[in-house]
Formats: C-alpha cells, sequence, structure tokens
C-alpha cells in the first residue's frame, strides 16, 4: 500500500466480490497520482479502514451481505462527515432516491458501471475535474 501524504486523496472502494474490487481500482488508479485507494470486501471492513485514517471519497457497492452500502454510510457519515459517497447499484438509483438525499449521496451510480463513468465521478467527487464540488 502507497503511504499516505497530506497531498494525497484517499480512495476507499467497498464491495463484496474481490473481482469487482479489483476492476474498480485498476480503473481508478489510472486517473493519475495523488491518490490512496484502499478496498474493503464489505462494511465492517471498510469501517475498520475509516477508523484507522479518514477517507475523501467513499465508492460503494449497495447490496452486501451483513453491512450494506446504505449502513455503511450512515456510520460513515459519524465517522467522516466531509467524505464523498458515490453509490453503486444492480437495483437501480431510483429505489434510493430518498437515501441518497438523506446521507447526502454525491453519486449514484447504475450497473454495470462504465470506466469513464466511474471515472468522471470520482474525479468530480474529489473536486480534481476543475470545478467546485457539490451535492
Amino acid at each position: 500500500m502507497e503511504e499516505h501524504t497530506s497531498s494525497q486523496k484517499r480512495i476507499l472502494i467497498v464491495d463484496d466480490e474481490a473481482p469487482v474490487l479489483m476492476v474498480y481500482r485498476g480503473t481508478l488508479q489510472r486517473i493519475g497520482e495523488g491518490y490512496e485507494i484502499v478496498t474493503a470486501q464489505g462494511g465492517h471492513e471498510a469501517l475498520e479502514q475509516a477508523r484507522a485514517a479518514p477517507f475523501d471519497l467513499v465508492i460503494t457497492d449497495i447490496r452486501m451481505p451483513g453491512m450494506d452500502g446504505i449502513e455503511l454510510t450512515r456510520s460513515m457519515r459519524d465517522l467522516n462527515p466531509g467524505a464523498a459517497v458515490i453509490w453503486i447499484t444492480a437495483f437501480g438509483c431510483g429505489r434510493v432516491y430518498a437515501e441518497c438525499e438523506e446521507l447526502s449521496v454525491f453519486r449514484c451510480l447504475d450497473k454495470p458501471v462504465e470506466i469513464v463513468e466511474l471515472r468522471r465521478a470520482t474525479l468530480e467527487a474529489l473536486g480534481a475535474d476543475g470545478h467546485e464540488r457539490s451535492r
């Protein structure tokens, strides 16, 4: 794992499927230098990572065994209220619209996620696209 410096943006990717984590991580590693990308294979592991050091962005699947992405986001808001959150779901973002609003989720992406879309949403959430981040 890369050593964290204050100039690095920390990104946490959470999904219960290891191959999905590998694809998302590989995709985001290509956005350039200055990002520390950490993965967690579930909500409880993600919270352990967040307790160790805060994240600038959390990208999480919504449906996972144990702790789902919505519950994870609620817990993350207590630990790290300033983190941007991107949800990914195979069940339609419209179904979780109210929760997105309530928890100030930056964006919800429908599966299958296009690589370009994931990169764009990540950069926008981190304010690295040249625009001010808004929720």
